[in-house]
Protein backbone atom coordinates (compact mmCIF):
# COMPACT_ATOMS: atom_id res chain seq x y z
CA UNK A 1 0.00 0.00 0.00
CA UNK A 2 1.34 3.50 -0.94
CA UNK A 3 0.79 6.53 1.35
CA UNK A 4 1.24 9.88 -0.13
CA UNK A 5 1.02 13.32 1.15
CA UNK A 6 -0.30 15.83 -1.37
CA UNK A 7 -2.03 19.28 -1.77
CA UNK A 8 -5.02 17.40 -3.91
CA UNK A 9 -5.66 14.11 -5.45
CA UNK A 10 -7.54 12.76 -8.25
CA UNK A 11 -8.89 9.89 -6.99
CA UNK A 12 -12.05 9.86 -6.54
CA UNK A 13 -12.98 8.12 -3.91
CA UNK A 14 -12.87 10.65 -0.61
CA UNK A 15 -13.27 9.45 2.79
CA UNK A 16 -15.03 12.30 5.00
CA UNK A 17 -14.92 12.10 8.74
CA UNK A 18 -17.71 14.01 10.53
CA UNK A 19 -18.94 15.29 13.83
CA UNK A 20 -22.39 14.25 14.70
CA UNK A 21 -23.23 18.30 16.10
CA UNK A 22 -21.50 19.74 12.81
CA UNK A 23 -22.60 20.08 8.98
CA UNK A 24 -20.41 18.80 5.98
CA UNK A 25 -19.44 20.97 3.59
CA UNK A 26 -20.06 18.47 0.42
CA UNK A 27 -23.46 19.12 -0.86
CA UNK A 28 -24.62 15.55 -0.88
CA UNK A 29 -23.65 14.57 2.49
CA UNK A 30 -25.14 17.93 4.04
CA UNK A 31 -28.63 16.98 2.40
CA UNK A 32 -28.43 13.10 3.71
CA UNK A 33 -27.59 14.89 7.01
CA UNK A 34 -30.81 16.77 6.82
CA UNK A 35 -32.79 14.74 5.92
CA UNK A 36 -31.77 12.19 8.59
CA UNK A 37 -30.05 9.57 6.95
CA UNK A 38 -26.77 10.38 8.05
CA UNK A 39 -26.57 11.56 11.55
CA UNK A 40 -22.98 11.24 12.12
CA UNK A 41 -23.15 9.12 15.51
CA UNK A 42 -19.77 7.46 16.30
CA UNK A 43 -18.84 4.45 13.72
CA UNK A 44 -21.35 5.32 11.29
CA UNK A 45 -21.70 5.48 7.93
CA UNK A 46 -22.58 6.89 4.43
CA UNK A 47 -21.86 6.40 0.76
CA UNK A 48 -22.68 8.90 -2.15
CA UNK A 49 -22.40 9.59 -5.30
CA UNK A 50 -21.82 13.12 -6.47
CA UNK A 51 -20.39 14.98 -9.36
CA UNK A 52 -18.75 11.48 -10.49
CA UNK A 53 -16.77 11.45 -7.24
CA UNK A 54 -17.61 8.88 -4.85
CA UNK A 55 -17.79 9.91 -0.98
CA UNK A 56 -17.63 7.81 2.39
CA UNK A 57 -18.92 9.97 5.25
CA UNK A 58 -17.55 8.20 8.72
CA UNK A 59 -19.42 9.66 12.13
CA UNK A 60 -17.27 10.72 14.45
CA UNK A 61 -19.63 11.28 17.18
CA UNK A 62 -20.14 14.39 19.58
CA UNK A 63 -17.14 16.37 19.76
CA UNK A 64 -16.85 16.99 23.32
CA UNK A 65 -16.69 13.23 23.68
CA UNK A 66 -13.45 12.71 20.98
CA UNK A 67 -10.97 10.01 22.19
CA UNK A 68 -8.53 7.47 21.11
CA UNK A 69 -11.65 4.59 21.07
CA UNK A 70 -13.79 6.77 19.26
CA UNK A 71 -11.48 7.71 16.32
CA UNK A 72 -10.10 4.14 16.18
CA UNK A 73 -13.85 2.72 15.80
CA UNK A 74 -14.34 5.20 13.03
CA UNK A 75 -11.56 4.44 11.47
CA UNK A 76 -12.79 0.25 11.73
CA UNK A 77 -15.79 1.60 9.73
CA UNK A 78 -14.03 3.61 7.33
CA UNK A 79 -12.14 0.31 6.55
CA UNK A 80 -15.32 -2.08 6.87
CA UNK A 81 -17.02 0.07 3.71
CA UNK A 82 -14.08 0.51 1.76
CA UNK A 83 -13.87 -3.25 1.66
CA UNK A 84 -17.52 -3.94 1.27
CA UNK A 85 -17.69 -1.47 -1.65
CA UNK A 86 -14.15 -2.89 -2.89
CA UNK A 87 -12.87 0.34 -2.96
CA UNK A 88 -8.72 0.36 -2.94
CA UNK A 89 -7.95 3.37 -3.16
CA UNK A 90 -9.23 6.48 -1.60
CA UNK A 91 -8.18 10.41 -0.42
CA UNK A 92 -8.90 12.09 2.71
CA UNK A 93 -8.32 15.83 3.84
CA UNK A 94 -6.00 16.11 6.87
CA UNK A 95 -7.30 19.05 8.44
CA UNK A 96 -10.71 16.57 9.02
CA UNK A 97 -8.20 14.48 11.82
CA UNK A 98 -7.99 17.31 13.97
CA UNK A 99 -5.68 17.67 16.48
CA UNK A 100 -4.64 13.93 16.08
CA UNK A 101 -3.39 14.46 12.93
CA UNK A 102 -2.29 11.74 10.37
CA UNK A 103 -0.11 9.32 12.13
CA UNK A 104 -2.71 8.41 14.51
CA UNK A 105 -5.01 7.81 11.18
CA UNK A 106 -2.12 5.68 9.25
CA UNK A 107 -1.39 3.78 12.06
CA UNK A 108 -4.70 3.04 13.37
CA UNK A 109 -5.84 2.44 9.80
CA UNK A 110 -2.78 0.18 8.81
CA UNK A 111 -3.55 -2.03 12.19
CA UNK A 112 -7.32 -1.76 11.28
CA UNK A 113 -6.06 -3.58 7.63
CA UNK A 114 -3.78 -6.02 9.13
CA UNK A 115 -4.96 -9.78 8.34
CA UNK A 116 -3.64 -13.34 10.16
CA UNK A 117 -3.97 -15.76 6.97
CA UNK A 118 -0.82 -16.96 6.23
CA UNK A 119 -1.77 -21.03 7.65
CA UNK A 120 -5.25 -20.38 5.58
CA UNK A 121 -5.70 -21.97 2.13
CA UNK A 122 -8.11 -19.18 0.98
CA UNK A 123 -6.19 -16.04 1.77
CA UNK A 124 -7.82 -12.63 1.72
CA UNK A 125 -8.18 -10.83 -2.04
CA UNK A 126 -8.94 -7.07 -0.60
CA UNK A 127 -5.70 -5.21 -0.61
CA UNK A 128 -6.15 -1.57 -0.54
CA UNK A 129 -3.13 0.42 -3.19
CA UNK A 130 -3.35 3.83 -2.34
CA UNK A 131 -4.12 6.82 0.23
CA UNK A 132 -3.77 10.36 -0.66
CA UNK A 133 -4.05 12.63 2.27
CA UNK A 134 -4.18 16.32 1.19
CA UNK A 135 -2.15 18.67 3.38
CA UNK A 136 -0.62 22.32 3.04
CA UNK A 137 1.84 21.12 5.72
CA UNK A 138 3.65 18.28 3.20
CA UNK A 139 6.96 17.83 4.92
CA UNK A 140 5.81 17.25 8.09
CA UNK A 141 2.95 15.00 6.87
CA UNK A 142 5.40 12.95 4.87
CA UNK A 143 7.29 12.54 8.48
CA UNK A 144 4.21 11.35 10.33
CA UNK A 145 3.26 8.49 7.61
CA UNK A 146 6.78 7.55 7.70
CA UNK A 147 7.32 7.05 11.36
CA UNK A 148 3.71 5.69 11.54
CA UNK A 149 3.89 3.20 8.59
CA UNK A 150 7.32 1.56 10.49
CA UNK A 151 5.55 1.73 13.63
CA UNK A 152 2.13 -0.35 11.84
CA UNK A 153 4.82 -2.34 9.91
CA UNK A 154 6.78 -3.38 13.41
CA UNK A 155 3.24 -3.88 15.01
CA UNK A 156 1.75 -6.53 12.48
CA UNK A 157 4.89 -8.02 13.01
CA UNK A 158 4.75 -8.43 16.17
CA UNK A 159 0.98 -10.10 15.86
CA UNK A 160 2.22 -12.59 13.16
CA UNK A 161 4.62 -13.77 15.85
CA UNK A 162 2.37 -13.61 18.11
CA UNK A 163 -0.78 -15.54 16.28
CA UNK A 164 1.31 -18.23 14.97
CA UNK A 165 0.86 -21.53 16.46
CA UNK A 166 3.55 -22.90 18.92
CA UNK A 167 4.47 -26.20 16.64
CA UNK A 168 5.35 -23.25 13.93
CA UNK A 169 6.38 -20.55 16.30
CA UNK A 170 8.90 -22.78 18.07
CA UNK A 171 12.40 -21.50 19.77
CA UNK A 172 14.33 -22.10 16.88
CA UNK A 173 11.86 -20.08 14.66
CA UNK A 174 11.88 -17.32 16.56
CA UNK A 175 15.88 -17.72 16.92
CA UNK A 176 16.06 -17.96 13.40
CA UNK A 177 13.80 -14.04 12.70
CA UNK A 178 16.16 -12.63 15.15
CA UNK A 179 18.95 -13.97 12.33
CA UNK A 180 16.57 -12.96 9.51
CA UNK A 181 15.78 -9.58 11.42
CA UNK A 182 19.77 -8.34 12.01
CA UNK A 183 21.35 -9.84 8.97
CA UNK A 184 18.95 -7.27 7.23
CA UNK A 185 20.68 -4.37 8.27
CA UNK A 186 24.09 -3.91 8.44
CA UNK A 187 23.92 -1.60 12.07
CA UNK A 188 22.79 -4.84 13.31
CA UNK A 189 24.43 -8.05 14.61
CA UNK A 190 23.05 -10.82 16.65
CA UNK A 191 24.51 -13.01 19.46
CA UNK A 192 22.93 -15.84 21.29
CA UNK A 193 23.43 -18.23 24.15
CA UNK A 194 22.49 -21.54 24.47
CA UNK A 195 21.58 -24.48 26.99
CA UNK A 196 25.43 -25.63 27.78
CA UNK A 197 26.53 -21.44 27.68
CA UNK A 198 23.43 -20.97 30.17
CA UNK A 199 24.85 -23.67 32.39
CA UNK A 200 28.07 -22.19 32.19
CA UNK A 201 26.83 -19.18 33.55
CA UNK A 202 25.01 -20.73 36.18
CA UNK A 203 21.65 -19.69 34.95
CA UNK A 204 19.84 -22.23 36.71
CA UNK A 205 16.15 -20.30 36.47
CA UNK A 206 15.76 -20.32 32.78
CA UNK A 207 17.22 -23.73 31.89
CA UNK A 208 14.83 -25.00 34.65
CA UNK A 209 11.90 -23.77 33.17
CA UNK A 210 13.05 -25.15 29.98
CA UNK A 211 13.87 -28.49 31.43
CA UNK A 212 10.31 -30.18 30.69
CA UNK A 213 10.73 -29.76 26.83
CA UNK A 214 12.22 -30.87 23.51
CA UNK A 215 12.20 -27.23 22.00
CA UNK A 216 16.34 -25.66 23.16
CA UNK A 217 16.23 -22.52 25.35
CA UNK A 218 17.80 -19.38 23.52
CA UNK A 219 18.69 -15.88 25.04
CA UNK A 220 19.21 -13.98 22.08
CA UNK A 221 20.61 -10.26 21.87
CA UNK A 222 19.43 -8.53 18.28
CA UNK A 223 22.36 -6.17 18.62
CA UNK A 224 21.11 -2.08 16.49
CA UNK A 225 24.20 0.23 16.64
CA UNK A 226 22.86 3.48 15.21
CA UNK A 227 24.26 5.79 17.28
CA UNK A 228 27.93 6.11 18.65
CA UNK A 229 30.35 3.14 19.24
CA UNK A 230 30.50 4.86 23.79
CA UNK A 231 27.10 5.71 23.58
CA UNK A 232 25.21 3.05 25.98
CA UNK A 233 22.67 1.60 24.91
CA UNK A 234 18.89 0.94 25.59
CA UNK A 235 18.44 -2.62 26.37
CA UNK A 236 15.02 -3.98 25.78
CA UNK A 237 14.11 -7.45 27.38
CA UNK A 238 11.19 -9.78 26.38
CA UNK A 239 9.72 -12.76 27.79
CA UNK A 240 9.55 -15.36 25.17
CA UNK A 241 7.37 -18.00 26.65
CA UNK A 242 6.61 -20.03 23.38
CA UNK A 243 4.24 -21.61 25.46
CA UNK A 244 3.16 -22.50 28.53
CA UNK A 245 1.44 -25.31 29.69
CA UNK A 246 1.95 -24.10 33.85
CA UNK A 247 4.75 -27.02 33.94
CA UNK A 248 3.46 -29.37 36.23
CA UNK A 249 1.28 -26.76 38.00
CA UNK A 250 -0.98 -27.48 35.10
CA UNK A 251 -3.39 -24.21 33.63
CA UNK A 252 -7.20 -25.20 33.08
CA UNK A 253 -7.31 -26.94 29.39
CA UNK A 254 -9.68 -23.67 28.62
CA UNK A 255 -7.86 -20.41 26.83
CA UNK A 256 -4.85 -22.55 27.22
CA UNK A 257 -4.37 -22.44 23.47
CA UNK A 258 -4.03 -18.52 24.01
CA UNK A 259 -0.41 -19.40 25.89
CA UNK A 260 1.28 -19.70 22.05
CA UNK A 261 0.79 -15.51 22.92
CA UNK A 262 3.04 -16.12 26.38
CA UNK A 263 6.13 -14.66 24.00
CA UNK A 264 4.49 -11.43 23.68
CA UNK A 265 6.97 -9.85 25.15
CA UNK A 266 9.58 -11.07 23.10
CA UNK A 267 6.89 -10.73 19.65
CA UNK A 268 6.96 -6.64 21.05
CA UNK A 269 10.85 -6.63 21.16
CA UNK A 270 11.28 -7.62 17.36
CA UNK A 271 8.80 -5.85 16.33
CA UNK A 272 10.22 -2.61 18.02
CA UNK A 273 13.45 -3.63 16.75
CA UNK A 274 11.71 -3.61 12.75
CA UNK A 275 10.77 -0.54 13.45
CA UNK A 276 13.80 1.24 14.57
CA UNK A 277 16.13 -0.37 12.31
CA UNK A 278 13.31 0.95 9.19
CA UNK A 279 13.36 4.38 10.58
CA UNK A 280 17.38 3.87 10.62
CA UNK A 281 17.25 5.75 14.60
CA UNK A 282 20.39 7.38 15.31
CA UNK A 283 21.14 5.34 18.62
CA UNK A 284 22.15 2.15 20.17
CA UNK A 285 19.38 -0.46 21.26
CA UNK A 286 19.53 -3.99 22.03
CA UNK A 287 16.90 -6.41 21.54
CA UNK A 288 17.39 -9.43 23.96
CA UNK A 289 14.47 -12.13 24.02
CA UNK A 290 14.16 -14.74 25.99
CA UNK A 291 13.05 -18.28 24.05
CA UNK A 292 11.62 -21.26 26.30
CA UNK A 293 8.77 -23.79 26.71
CA UNK A 294 7.40 -24.46 29.51
CA UNK A 295 6.17 -27.90 29.14
CA UNK A 296 5.90 -31.06 31.16
CA UNK A 297 8.12 -34.26 31.32
CA UNK A 298 9.70 -36.55 33.75
CA UNK A 299 12.41 -33.70 33.81
CA UNK A 300 10.20 -30.83 34.42
CA UNK A 301 11.04 -28.69 37.16
CA UNK A 302 8.78 -29.10 40.59
CA UNK A 303 6.87 -26.87 43.69
CA UNK A 304 9.52 -27.05 46.10
CA UNK A 305 12.72 -26.96 43.80
CA UNK A 306 15.13 -24.36 44.82
CA UNK A 307 16.75 -22.88 41.78
CA UNK A 308 20.09 -20.93 41.75
CA UNK A 309 19.76 -17.97 39.52
CA UNK A 310 23.00 -16.54 37.30
CA UNK A 311 22.99 -13.49 40.22
CA UNK A 312 23.68 -15.97 42.24
CA UNK A 313 20.07 -15.69 44.32
CA UNK A 314 18.39 -19.11 45.10
CA UNK A 315 15.00 -19.55 44.63
CA UNK A 316 12.13 -21.51 46.18
CA UNK A 317 9.22 -23.17 43.65
CA UNK A 318 6.06 -21.83 44.53
CA UNK A 319 4.09 -22.50 41.52
CA UNK A 320 5.46 -23.48 38.22
CA UNK A 321 3.52 -21.46 36.21
CA UNK A 322 5.50 -18.54 37.91
CA UNK A 323 7.78 -19.51 35.05
CA UNK A 324 8.19 -16.41 33.28
CA UNK A 325 9.46 -14.20 35.93
CA UNK A 326 12.10 -17.01 36.59
CA UNK A 327 12.96 -16.76 32.59
CA UNK A 328 13.47 -13.07 32.94
CA UNK A 329 15.85 -13.14 35.76
CA UNK A 330 18.65 -14.67 34.36
CA UNK A 331 18.19 -12.43 31.19
CA UNK A 332 17.96 -9.09 33.04
CA UNK A 333 21.36 -10.56 34.79
CA UNK A 334 23.01 -11.30 31.16
CA UNK A 335 22.36 -8.01 29.79
CA UNK A 336 24.50 -6.28 32.68
CA UNK A 337 27.88 -7.45 30.05
CA UNK A 338 26.42 -4.14 27.78
CA UNK A 339 26.18 -1.81 30.23
CA UNK A 340 23.16 -0.42 29.67
CA UNK A 341 21.66 3.28 30.11
CA UNK A 342 18.12 1.86 30.68
CA UNK A 343 16.90 -1.54 30.79
CA UNK A 344 13.13 -2.11 29.90
CA UNK A 345 11.59 -5.23 30.11
CA UNK A 346 8.54 -6.35 28.59
CA UNK A 347 6.31 -9.72 29.72
CA UNK A 348 2.79 -11.29 29.57
CA UNK A 349 3.66 -11.62 33.30
CA UNK A 350 0.81 -12.04 35.38
CA UNK A 351 -3.10 -12.55 35.50
CA UNK A 352 -3.25 -10.03 38.37
CA UNK A 353 -2.75 -7.49 36.02
CA UNK A 354 -5.60 -8.25 33.90
CA UNK A 355 -7.75 -8.02 37.54
CA UNK A 356 -5.99 -4.51 38.12
CA UNK A 357 -6.07 -2.67 34.68
CA UNK A 358 -7.99 -4.75 32.81
CA UNK A 359 -7.59 -5.52 28.82
CA UNK A 360 -6.27 -1.95 27.73
CA UNK A 361 -3.78 -0.50 30.11
CA UNK A 362 -0.18 -2.40 30.23
CA UNK A 363 1.35 -2.07 34.36
CA UNK A 364 4.25 0.12 34.49
CA UNK A 365 6.86 -0.34 37.15
CA UNK A 366 10.15 1.08 37.27
CA UNK A 367 12.99 1.89 40.12
CA UNK A 368 13.84 5.25 38.32
CA UNK A 369 11.39 8.08 38.48
CA UNK A 370 12.61 9.80 35.50
CA UNK A 371 12.45 6.69 33.21
CA UNK A 372 9.26 5.96 34.49
CA UNK A 373 8.17 9.42 33.38
CA UNK A 374 9.80 9.02 30.11
CA UNK A 375 7.62 6.05 29.11
CA UNK A 376 4.59 7.59 30.54
CA UNK A 377 4.91 10.28 28.18
CA UNK A 378 5.43 7.82 25.24
CA UNK A 379 2.43 5.94 26.15
CA UNK A 380 0.71 9.37 25.89
CA UNK A 381 2.27 10.51 22.50
CA UNK A 382 1.89 6.81 20.99
CA UNK A 383 -1.47 6.37 22.25
CA UNK A 384 -0.28 3.02 23.67
CA UNK A 385 -1.40 3.67 26.91
CA UNK A 386 0.45 2.45 30.55
CA UNK A 387 -0.68 3.02 33.64
CA UNK A 388 2.18 3.80 36.84
CA UNK A 389 2.07 1.13 39.58
CA UNK A 390 4.32 0.83 43.13
CA UNK A 391 6.95 -1.43 43.65
CA UNK A 392 5.59 -1.37 47.20
CA UNK A 393 8.77 -2.55 49.01
CA UNK A 394 7.22 -3.88 52.36
CA UNK A 395 5.39 -6.02 49.80
CA UNK A 396 8.80 -7.76 49.57
CA UNK A 397 7.75 -9.88 52.52
CA UNK A 398 5.29 -11.83 50.35
CA UNK A 399 8.36 -13.35 48.62
CA UNK A 400 9.95 -14.91 51.72
CA UNK A 401 11.12 -18.49 51.68
CA UNK A 402 11.86 -20.72 54.67
CA UNK A 403 14.44 -22.53 52.42
CA UNK A 404 15.81 -20.44 50.28
CA UNK A 405 16.50 -16.52 49.58
CA UNK A 406 13.47 -15.80 47.72
CA UNK A 407 9.98 -17.80 47.12
CA UNK A 408 8.87 -17.15 43.20
CA UNK A 409 5.55 -16.45 43.77
CA UNK A 410 4.05 -13.95 46.81
CA UNK A 411 0.34 -15.49 47.04
CA UNK A 412 -3.23 -13.96 45.69
CA UNK A 413 -2.46 -10.37 46.78
CA UNK A 414 -1.09 -8.04 44.36
CA UNK A 415 0.27 -10.21 42.45
CA UNK A 416 1.74 -8.27 39.81
CA UNK A 417 3.52 -6.35 42.12
CA UNK A 418 5.32 -8.88 43.82
CA UNK A 419 6.08 -9.98 40.30
CA UNK A 420 7.80 -6.42 39.55
CA UNK A 421 9.30 -6.66 43.10
CA UNK A 422 10.98 -10.17 42.33
CA UNK A 423 12.28 -8.79 39.14
CA UNK A 424 13.36 -5.74 41.02
CA UNK A 425 15.81 -7.91 42.88
CA UNK A 426 18.14 -8.10 39.85
CA UNK A 427 18.28 -4.93 38.48
CA UNK A 428 19.41 -2.93 41.12
CA UNK A 429 22.54 -2.51 39.36
CA UNK A 430 20.57 -0.35 36.32
CA UNK A 431 17.95 2.35 35.84
CA UNK A 432 15.21 -0.05 35.03
CA UNK A 433 11.47 -0.44 33.76
CA UNK A 434 8.89 -3.27 33.88
CA UNK A 435 5.49 -3.29 31.19
CA UNK A 436 3.48 -5.84 32.12
CA UNK A 437 1.13 -6.69 29.12
CA UNK A 438 -0.67 -9.61 30.18
CA UNK A 439 -3.71 -7.93 28.87
CA UNK A 440 -2.49 -5.36 26.65
CA UNK A 441 -0.69 -7.87 24.30
CA UNK A 442 -3.75 -9.33 23.29
CA UNK A 443 -7.56 -9.12 23.30
CA UNK A 444 -9.66 -11.42 24.82
CA UNK A 445 -8.55 -14.88 26.30
CA UNK A 446 -9.91 -18.14 24.82
CA UNK A 447 -10.16 -17.31 21.66
CA UNK A 448 -7.07 -14.33 21.90
CA UNK A 449 -5.97 -12.40 18.91
CA UNK A 450 -2.85 -10.39 18.95
CA UNK A 451 -2.43 -6.54 19.49
CA UNK A 452 1.15 -5.97 18.84
CA UNK A 453 1.62 -3.48 21.67
CA UNK A 454 3.60 -2.19 23.57
CA UNK A 455 5.60 -1.59 20.19
CA UNK A 456 4.03 1.79 19.79
CA UNK A 457 4.81 3.20 23.14
CA UNK A 458 8.62 1.41 22.79
CA UNK A 459 9.11 3.02 20.00
CA UNK A 460 7.95 6.83 20.56
CA UNK A 461 9.95 5.88 23.80
CA UNK A 462 13.23 5.40 21.91
CA UNK A 463 12.25 7.93 19.22
CA UNK A 464 12.19 10.37 21.93
CA UNK A 465 15.53 9.36 23.39
CA UNK A 466 16.96 10.77 19.97
CA UNK A 467 15.86 14.41 20.05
Amino acid sequence: MHIYAVTSSNLTTEAVFIFEDTQSNIDAIQKAQEKGLFKAKNASSYFVLSNGKAYIAIGLGKKDKLNISTIRKAIGALYTQLKSLNIDSFSIDSTLLGDHHSRLFVESFLNTAYVFDQLKSEKETFKLKQIDITTYAIEETKHDIKIAQAIANGQNYAKDLKNLPANICTTDYLLNEAKKLTDAHNKCSLHYIGEDQMLKLSMGCITAVGQGSKMPTYIACMEYYGGNKDDKPIVLVGKGLVFDTGGICLKPWQGMGSMKMDMGGAASVFGTMKTITELNLPINVIGVVALVENSIDGKSYRPGDVLTSMKGITIEIGNTDAEGRLALCDALTYIERYNPKVVIDIATLTGAMIVSLGGDLTGLFGNNDALVNDLKIASQESYDPAWHLPLYEPYHEHLKSDVADMNNIGGAAAGSITAALFLSRFTENYTWAHLDVAGSAMKGFEKATATGRPVPLLTQYIINQTK
